[in-house]
């Protein structure tokens, strides 16, 4: 019998999450999702914005029958109140479900974009009609500026945060994992190998080690990997299921081989 992935609570929305979720944008059809979901994963995060919208229709077709044992994460742009709206109900129409468990204000990487959200009449707004309504459940955050988003996990208004974390790419165990622990968020990690970056340096680990150490720091709940190549997802979530941390002396290995890495420049810090 195949070894299940370990699971955890993802912080405080009491959501009972395996430790490797699916990352969407780029998976090109359902099956690819379905086949993603056969290794055991329920988190499947994906965005308003992804693909025009395909990319939250291809998941829901891929969830049909499967929805209540998952968890569904999804994202919008919009930065007032009514543009958040329209796209929360075109994400409910794709994924063909009555409700999202996370509803993530995503991309807030400037003051200015939080201020906007945060204020009268913005995204913000939104998402708590959604919650009192039961459209939604739980309000993310996401952003790839690490000090923007961790100014807007100290607010405490947001559940769960989605940032960029890696052996290479330390920056969030000062400027985001403390507000997190502090108010406890759930923490979900993108980029645990740098969009691939880190597979392909002089001497690279098993992939499965990178989402292992990201996995080993406390603060984290669960990492996202996208489907741009499902036998690497498969061999992944594998390899996640007998072992999903790393001893401090394998984390101080990778460490050492990312920030040769990023010395190097092969990691550029642009999306």
């Amino acid at each position: 019998m195949k070894q299940p992935l370990p699971t955890i609570t993802l912080g405080r929305t009491g959501l009972v999450v395996t430790r490797l979720g699916v990352g969407g944008a780029y998976a090109t059809s359902p099956d690819l999702y379905r086949a993603a979901l056969e290794c055991g994963v329920n988190y499947v995060d994906t965005a308003r914005s992804y693909h025009g919208g395909e990319d939250e229709r291809y998941i829901g077709q891929a969830i049909r029958g499967l929805r209540e044992r998952l968890v569904i994460a999804t994202k919008t742009l919009g930065r007032t109140a009514d543009d958040a709206w329209r796209d929360l109900e075109a994400s409910l129409r794709a994924l063909g479900t009555d409700y999202i468990d996370i509803w993530q204000l995503h991309y807030l990487n400037t003051q200015a974009e939080r201020e906007q959200v945060l204020g009268p009449g913005g995204a913000m707004e939104a998402a708590l009609r959604a919650r009192e309504e039961g459209l939604i459940r739980f309000v993310g955050v996401t952003g790839h500026v690490w000090s923007e988003v961790g100014k807007a996990v100290a607010t405490g208004l947001f559940d769960t945060v989605l940032c960029w974390y890696n052996c290479a790419m330390r920056e969030p165990e000062q400027e985001i994992f403390p507000a997190a622990r502090s108010h406890g968020v759930g923490v979900v990690i993108m980029n645990a190998t740098r969009s691939g970056k880190l597979l392909q340096g002089r001497g690279a680990p098993p992939a499965a080690d990178f989402y292992r150490y990201v996995l080993s720091h406390p603060a984290v709940h669960l990492a996202l990997m996208g489907l741009r190549d499902l036998a690497l997802f498969r061999s992944v979530a594998l390899a996640l299921a007998e072992r999903d941390v790393l001893s401090p002396v394998e984390r101080h290995a990778l460490e050492e081989y990312g920030q040769r890495l990023r010395a190097a420049g092969k990691l550029e810090l642009t999306p």
